[in-house]
This record gives structure tokens, C-alpha cells and sequence, in this order.
């Protein structure tokens, strides 16, 4: 088979697709300047990138300096050991000996850089590697090979989601398909490039799966599906020529939409189409186009029975063609070039035409074109009675009809088998990868539900914790209520029963005394007075501890820590006390250390002492005795005990002893009154200054009262 042989079709898929499975688009001269400039600013990695970028930007433009550039960045990504740039400069190379058509050097760049690709796990180059490999293969008609090639680029490209060259590798396939006659699989890949390229958001590749579609339906007679198609592809196409200006798919939608009227017999619509075909590749001056045009033509004015005019138009045709060297085109030209001059009863030159163009398309191994050729030699011979020749050409027709039918148009049969596998293996990954994407989808909702639950979970254990803060706020709140209400309740009952209640009797007795003055002599006068002096006392100091308490109630007392010898304070308070011990001849004693310092609030520790020693003194008989004890625990606290042989409490007294809802409370020896809020006094001011208080008590035998203060060191 002659390797020079480009055939048209392919070359158009060439054009448009390799051109465009690269990752990136083409760059305009502003983005050549630019990386130029890149180039000589940058240094490194940096600037490698950029020359990278720069070489496959003049690719097609400037061969020599994008070989340059690529070769001088595979120098300094090697020197650098930098196996991602020193890949994609081994593709660069390829890319560039491809567009050379140097294929056994651009083969081996691509085959550097695919093992780099595969070592470095890198599916995006090695999609695009493995989708050129199959192009250089596709145009070298290794049809498996190429295959191969697309199919392990679909592998590649949709685990690194490279939809673009996804597209293209189906839309090769669907192609390779589609010119073997296995019309529903290429119909079948068709589609999935166009959705790919859809994905991918590559306008030119879904209008060239548009196209290809419309090529297919054309080739099954289905021209009302095929015009659908190549009308969504002029669109596409249109829209984009006018932002880049490159009308070449606009004219390629045009001569398809032209030939599906000219097979319908609409030739006014389908010479309207292929003249603007005509215009578009005359203004861009194409060759190639302008031979397809005035073949088109040429095609045309047969039609509509004008052979003079399409012979002129198929003649001019083959004339550029042979310039070209588009060999795949001639068959046809030849072709009706002989049913022209047959037209023109010119019998011999017609059927020498028609068998050269038999020939060349045998040759070429064009079967589509065979079959229509045979079909109008059979034709012919009828014509002229050549019974012989007309049955020999029918059954050729029908050979070749068969082997179009069964699929094997260009493949052997062990071939077809080959293909068939490869199809069959790349349904079992889609079919797999979909399973995989619902199993994910599946993991990815379990995780969802997961997160949700915990979610729920953690809202239910805030809430929860939320509820029981509140709680024990509340309880918190309801506690202090109560005992806030205990207060006002004890600081009525006071009020109520232990002021009032003394006071009054003063009063009377006072009222009671005024009245009968006289009848008192001076002695029992100064008992009465007295009498009434202790109990005036009393009510003074229940005054001044009610009044102290209120205070601590409401906060209004200040917490003012300093550093004190406590035994000072303690000497101070027993002083104060002395006469109402004397008064009861009961003997207080001190065993105190001369040096004890400690942290706390003076006032409040007196008041402490003096409540403590009241007690004392007041529930010690007459002739007893107390003794007041300091000590240092160790350096940190300072421990007073006052200790009385009094009536002593009862165990079970003592429980409730500073509990502020106690209402039972036992008078002195000497009938002195008793509240209780002295000793609810000392613990809150005890706790207050970071000490702690212990009550020791047997009845009959007396009562230990213990407190400890925060300790300090002497002052030097």
C-alpha cells in the first residue's frame, strides 16, 4: 500500500482534532510575547516552564526555534533533575517531529517521556502520550495499533479527567469505526467525545463530533438525522469564526450540507452551499479545499445532466489534486469524468475513465468508492448491451457490498476480532468505573449520614449539656433563693423575737421602775441597774452581728487582706471581753505564740474571735474557765483554737450548728440570749478569708471551737 496516500477525510480529522488535544490552546502572538519575555526574566524551573510553553506554542509555526527551545529546556530540566519538566520536554519533541512527519524520532520522544509518565504516575501527559502514539499509528494505517493506543488514553485520560482528550481519542475511534463500516459503535463512540468534549468545555472539539456524526448518517442514507447534525456543527462553527476568523469548519459543514442536496435532488440549494465553499477556500487560499469545491461541482452539474460544465469543473479538480498528491480523491473524479463523457456518448474515453478510476480506488483499497464505481460500470455495460461484462461488474459489486456489510472494509478478519476485543475491554472499564463511581457516590452518602448522625449527636449532647447547665444554674439559683430566704426569714424572726423581745422587756421594766422609784432602796436600785445594763449589752452586741450580717448579706462588706500578727488582734479582743468574763468570774487564759503572721482581714478576724469567745464565755458556768490557744500547722497555715468547759452541744447540735434555718437555740448559763448568727458569722468570714472552722463539743464537758488563716512570714 502506498504510504504517501493521505486520505481526505482523515486529513480533516487530523487538522482538527491532534490540533487541539493538547491541554492547552493555541497562543496568540501577545502570549508568545509575553513567554519571551518570561524567558529572559526568569531563571530556573521558572524559566524552563516558559520555554516549554513558547515551543509548543510555535510548533506549527516555527519548527526550527520550537526545537530549539524544546531541546535547550530538555538540557535544563536534566541538569536540574527535574523528571516532570525533562517529561514534558521529551513530548514537546515529539509533538514537533510528529508535525514534521519524522514518525520513528517522534515515536521515540513520546516513548521517553511515557516511561518517565508511567514512573512518575503522571495520567494527564500520559493520556496525551498514548493519544498521539495512536495518531502517528492511525496515519501510518496500523489501525490495531492505533486502537490500542486511543484505548489506553481513554485509561489514562479519565483518571486524571482529562475530558478534552477523551474526546479525541473517542472521536478517533469512532472514526476508525466508522471507515471500517461498523457504523453503530462509531455512532456509539461519536457520542461519548461529544459529550467529553462537552465536559470539557471545548467548543471545536464537540462541533467536530457534530460533524462526524452527520458524516455517519450520511453514509447510512439518513439524510434528515445527518442535515440535524451538520447544522448544530455550522453553528458551533460560525460562532467561532467570528472571534478567531478561521472559516475552515464553517466551509466543511457547507459541502456536506451541499452534497445532502445534491442527493436529494434540491441543486439550487446545493450549488448555493458548495459555492460558498468555494469562496471561503479561495479567500484562504486552500488548495485542498478549492480541488474539493470544483469537484463538488463537478458532481452537481452531472446531476443536473450538464456534462460539458462538470467535466470542466472535475478536470480543474484533478488537476490540483495531482499537485497535491491527494490520490484518495482521483477514484471519484475519474469516476464521473468517465459517466460525463458516456453522457456525451464518448464510450471508450468514458469506460477507460470509469476502470482507471476501478483502479485506483482497488489500489487504494476504497471500498465505498468500488462499490459505487461497479454499480455504474454495470449500469454502462446495460447500456450497450455487454450482457458479459454488466454480470461480472454486478457480482463484483456485490463482493464488495458483502465485505462492507460484515464490517471488514479495511480490516482482515482476525482484525476485526482484535478491534471487537479492544471495544469489548473498554466497555468493561466504563461498566466498572460506573460501578466504582456508584460505590463511591454510596461511600460518600454513608459518610454523609456518618457525619450527620454525629452531628445530630454532638447537637444532642450540646443541648443536653446545655439543659444541664441550666439546671444546675437554676438549682444553683433556687439554692440561693432559699437560703436567701432563710436570711430574710432569720433576720426577721431576730427582729421579730430576740430584739423585740428584750427591748420590750426593757422598756417595761424600765416604765415599771420609773413608777415605783421610791420603793427601791440604793442596793437593790444598783442590782436593777445591773441587770439592765447586761441586758442592754446583749441587745448591743445582737445589734452589731445583725447588723454585720446584713452587710455580708448584701455584699457591702470589702474584703481587705493584710499581712498582721495575729496574736495582736487576738490580745485586742480578749481585752474587750475581759469584763464579761469577770462578770461571770470565769478565767480566761492565753497560750498564744508571740509571732504568728497571717493574711487576712483584721476586722473580719476580730469579729471571728469575739463571736467565738462571746459563746464561750457565755455558756460557761459561773467560776469556769477558757483558754485561747495559736499555733503554726506548718508554713503555710496558722491554727487558734478557744476551748471552754461548758454545757457543751449535743452530737446532734452539731450538724446543724451553722445551718442558718436552725430555730432552736439554747440560752447561756446565765440566761443570756442566743441568736445563733454569731457562729454563722464566723464561718462566713472564716471561708471568706481562705481558712477553714471546726467545732469539737461533748455535752457536760465544753466545746472546742478551731480556725486556721492563711500564714505569712515575719517581716524582716
Amino acid at each position: 500500500m502506498n504510504k504517501n496516500i493521505i486520505w481526505s477525510f482523515l486529513f480533516l480529522l487530523t487538522v482538527v482534532i491532534t490540533n487541539s488535544a493538547f491541554s492547552k490552546e493555541k497562543f496568540n502572538s501577545t502570549q508568545t510575547d509575553s513567554l519571551r519575555k518570561e524567558i529572559n526574566n526568569k531563571k530556573g524551573d521558572d524559566k524552563t516552564t516558559a520555554q516549554l510553553e513558547l515551543a509548543h506554542a510555535l510548533n506549527e509555526v516555527d519548527s526550527d526555534e520550537a526545537k530549539s527551545l524544546a531541546n535547550s529546556a530538555l538540557l535544563a530540566a536534566q541538569a536540574t533533575k527535574n523528571k516532570n519538566l525533562e517529561m514534558r520536554a521529551y513530548f514537546i519533541l515529539g509533538r514537533i517531529n510528529q508535525v514534521l512527519d519524522i514518525k520513528d524520532i517522534s515515536e521515540a520522544y513520546f516513548d521517553t517521556a511515557l516511561t518517565i509518565a508511567e514512573a512518575s504516575d503522571d495520567d494527564w501527559y500520559k493520556g496525551e502520550i498514548l493519544f498521539f502514539k495512536g495518531v502517528i499509528k492511525h496515519n501510518s494505517r496500523k489501525e490495531i495499533d492505533a486502537l490500542e493506543y486511543f484505548n489506553a488514553s481513554l485509561q489514562a485520560s479519565r483518571l486524571s479527567r482529562n475530558f478534552k482528550t477523551m474526546g479525541s481519542a473517542y472521536s478517533m475511534m469512532g472514526t476508525i469505526f466508522r471507515v471500517n463500516g461498523l457504523y453503530d459503535r462509531a455512532i456509539e463512540y461519536t457520542v461519548n467525545s461529544k459529550l467529553n468534549y462537552e465536559k470539557a468545555g471545548f467548543s471545536e472539539g464537540n462541533a467536530w463530533s457534530a460533524y462526524i456524526l452527520g458524516r455517519i448518517y450520511s453514509d447510512l442514507k439518513l439524510p434528515k438525522k445527518a442535515l440535524e447534525y451538520f447544522q448544530e456543527a455550522l453553528e458551533i462553527y460560525t460562532k467561532q469564526a467570528s472571534s478567531d476568523g478561521n472559516q475552515n469548519g464553517v466551509a466543511i459543514c457547507y459541502e456536506q450540507i451541499g452534497l445532502l442536496h445534491m442527493e436529494s435532488g434540491n441543486f439550487s440549494e446545493a450549488h448555493k452551499y458548495i459555492d460558498n465553499t468555494l469562496k471561503i477556500y479561495a479567500a484562504n487560499q486552500s488548495k485542498y479545499g478549492l480541488s474539493n469545491s470544483h469537484k463538488n461541482l463537478g458532481l452537481i452539474e452531472y446531476s443536473m445532466g450538464n456534462y460539458e460544465l462538470s467535466e470542466k469543473y472535475l478536470i480543474e479538480a484533478l488537476e490540483m489534486k495531482n499537485e497535491l498528491g491527494d490520490l484518495l480523491s482521483l477514484p471519484t473524479i475519474y469516476e464521473y469524468i468517465g459517466l460525463c463523457r458516456i453522457g456525451k456518448g464518448q464510450i471508450k474515453s468514458g469506460f477507460d475513465n470509469l476502470l482507471k478510476g476501478l483502479d485506483l480506488a482497488l489500489s487504494n483499497n476504497q471500498k465505498k468508492i468500488q462499490l459505487n464505481i461497479y454499480s455504474k460500470l454495470t449500469e454502462a455495460y446495460l447500456s450497450i448491451n455487454d450482457l458479459e461484462n454488466a454480470i461480472r461488474s454486478q457480482k463484483k459489486q456485490i463482493e464488495v457490498q458483502d465485505l462492507i456489510l460484515s464490517g471488514a472494509a479495511n480490516i482482515k478478519i482476525e482484525q476485526l476480532q482484535a478491534i471487537y476485543e479492544i471495544d469489548k475491554k473498554n466497555s468493561q472499564i466504563i461498566e466498572l468505573e460506573k460501578q466504582n463511581e456508584i460505590n463511591s457516590l454510596v461511600i460518600k452518602q454513608h459518610r454523609i449520614s456518618q457525619l450527620l448522625m454525629i452531628i445530630g449527636i454532638f447537637i444532642a449532647v450540646l443541648i443536653a449539656i446545655s439543659i444541664y447547665w441550666f439546671y444546675n444554674k437554676i438549682s444553683n439559683k433556687n439554692l440561693e433563693l432559699k437560703e436567701t430566704n432563710a436570711a430574710k426569714d432569720k433576720f426577721f424572726a431576730i427582729i421579730a423575737h430576740d430584739l423585740r423581745g428584750p427591748t420590750g422587756s426593757l422598756a417595761a421594766f424600765l416604765e415599771h421602775i420609773n413608777e415605783t422609784f421610791n420603793e427601791y432602796s440604793p442596793k437593790e436600785l444598783k442590782e436593777i441597774l445591773l441587770t439592765l445594763y447586761k441586758s442592754a449589752e446583749n441587745v448591743s452586741v445582737l445589734l452589731e452581728n445583725l447588723l454585720i450580717w446584713a452587710q455580708s448579706q448584701l455584699n457591702k462588706i470589702e474584703f481587705r487582706p493584710t499581712e498582721f500578727n495575729l496574736t495582736d488582734v487576738l490580745q485586742t479582743s480578749i481585752k474587750g471581753l475581759k469584763q464579761v468574763a469577770d462578770n461571770k468570774q470565769i478565767d480566761i487564759r492565753s497560750e498564744l505564740d508571740d509571732q504568728i503572721f497571717v493574711l487576712a482581714d483584721p476586722n473580719m478576724v476580730q469579729t471571728i474571735v469575739r463571736n467565738i469567745l462571746s459563746n464561750a464565755i457565755k455558756f460557761t458556768h459561773r467560776g469556769g474557765s477558757v483558754i485561747i490557744r495559736s499555733a503554726n500547722e506548718n508554713d503555710n497555715r496558722a491554727c487558734i483554737s478557744i476551748t471552754d468547759n461548758g454545757v457543751g452541744i449535743e452530737e446532734s447540735a452539731l450538724s446543724k450548728i451553722f445551718d442558718l434555718t436552725n430555730k432552736i437555740h439554747t440560752a447561756g448559763t446565765e440566761n443570756e440570749m442566743s441568736t445563733g448568727l454569731g457562729l454563722i458569722l464566723v464561718k462566713d468570714f472564716i471561708q471568706k478569708n481562705n481558712g477553714t472552722v471546726t467545732i469539737e463539743s461533748q455535752k457536760g464537758k465544753g466545746t472546742t471551737v478551731s480556725f486556721t488563716l492563711p500564714a505569712t512570714q515575719a517581716p524582716n
